[in-house]
């Protein structure tokens, strides 16, 4: 009978996600619930002032700003323990590729305006700041609780070489 012994990534799946990446899905989540939150406030809001074309815009532009964000976030959960040079090429390939489909996005409804006239192009860009915002300050709330353990010292217990003069 043979024992096979665990390679060091077995090891790490079985202990768990590292503290990097429990600390990316803490910030996924937490802005999650920001945007959200928000989102949920502008549809209620819109959709009282301007009826269903306000639910439409709030709709379209809460959900794009929900996208933009969970996606750069899920790409920093999936790279969490990668190296810092890594971390930045992701993270600005992944930044540069959203802004390309927003950009994509916004250039179809440039050119396709008259047939998108149930938007209102009011309630899109207010409902973006408010969702934008919901998120980043959510965000930076539940960040400013996180614990960074590279800033914790090591206990270092004291040394008895004068106790015992």
């Amino acid at each position: 009978m043979t024992v096979d012994t665990p390679t060091p990534r077995a090891a790490e799946a079985a202990a768990g996600p590292s503290v990097h990446v429990e600390r990316a899905r803490k910030l996924l989540v937490g802005g999650a619930v920001g945007g959200l939150s928000a989102t949920l406030l502008c549809l209620v809001g819109f959709t009282l002032g301007y009826g269903s074309r306000g639910l439409l815009s709030a709709a379209l532009a809460g959900a794009m700003v929900l996208f933009f964000y969970a996606a750069g976030q899920y790409v920093m959960i999936r790279f969490a323990d990668a190296g810092a040079r890594l971390l930045l090429s992701v993270a600005l390939c992944s930044y540069t590729t959203r802004v390309l489909l927003l950009g994509l996005v916004l250039l179809a409804y440039q050119r396709n305006a008259a047939s998108w006239s149930a938007l209102i192009p009011t309630v899109i860009f207010l409902t973006t700041v408010a969702v934008v915002v919901g998120w980043l300050v959510t965000e930076v709330w539940v960040f400013s609780r996180l614990r960074v353990g590279i800033y914790d010292t090591p206990y270092e217990s004291p040394t008895d070489s004068g106790a015992g003069r």
